[in-house]
């Protein structure tokens, strides 16, 4: 049976598991790294977020199978940085500092079963980040339009090879 019809086995939820301590330490580690866009993006807020982020991968690897999953969460594999067109939102550099910290401490150790963690992961971070930015205060402001333009910008030349 191919490996998206499946749910995930419960020994790479267990590996995940005993990794936890790992990835929250890296984690914490990048996310302290990162600049502090707004006061909630400080990093003293963001840790405690951890624990409930890893255990909704958790939870969705042991329920559904990753094409189930997708299904009901749709996943635009995309930089997460693209979700956010004024580049704002907190949650930015807490999920993206999330991925670096699980594919430094989880990919080798999971093999062929990261790829499925990470597309449960990349779910829930698109997901979060999204609802953050549908109520945003800054939508639709200057900082967004310009921010927009400067993605267009770019998206435009590297289509033009440029």
């Amino acid at each position: 049976m191919p490996w998206h019809h499946v749910r995930v086995d419960e020994n790479v939820i267990g590996l995940l598991e005993g990794l936890r301590p790992l990835i929250k330490q890296r984690w914490e580690a990048l996310l302290r790294a990162e600049p502090v866009v707004s006061p909630l993006s400080s990093p003293d807020a963001l840790v405690y977020m951890m624990d409930e982020t890893l255990d909704q991968v958790a939870a969705a690897m042991r329920t559904r199978s990753v094409r189930a999953w997708l299904r009901r969460n749709p996943a635009l594999i995309a930089p997460l940085r693209d979700r956010c067109v004024c580049g704002l939102n907190p949650l930015l550099a807490y999920y993206i500092t999330g991925r670096v910290a699980l594919c430094a401490v989880a990919e080798e150790k999971l093999g062929p079963a990261f790829t499925e963690v990470i597309l449960f992961y990349h779910s829930i971070a698109q997901k979060d980040i999204e609802a953050l930015c549908g109520v945003c205060c800054h939508q639709g402001s200057a900082a967004c339009a310009q921010r927009e333009l400067a993605m267009e910008t770019v998206r435009h030349a590297a289509l033009l090879g440029g």
